[in-house]
């Protein structure tokens, strides 16, 4: 049934957000997929949260040799389809 499966999204979209909400401005490893077999884990700071999107600070990565500010966007439903993938950090 395509109703309750648009439904059971919408549900779950605004259950990821609240998550998301609810941990704004921690520090979180995530990883996205580029490609059919590559995946690439980075680790930033939930920096905002939007009606469709949120946006993730990155953590400039060691081999970086210029220091500069990344930021990255995402929809709530990449998380769904696990286009990327999220966790906490641990201090």
């Amino acid at each position: 049934m395509l109703w309750g499966e648009k439904m059971d999204n919408k549900i779950e979209i605004q259950r990821i957000k609240t998550d998301l909400e609810s941990n704004l401005g921690n520090k979180i490893k995530f990883a996205s997929k580029r490609g059919r077999k590559k995946k690439v884990v980075r680790s930033g700071v939930i920096e905002g949260i939007y009606p469709n999107i949120f946006v993730i600070k990155v953590d400039p990565a060691i081999e970086d040799e210029e220091m500069v500010e990344q930021r990255v966007s995402y929809r709530y439903s990449d998380i769904i389809t696990r286009t990327v993938e999220l966790a906490l950090c641990e201090d």
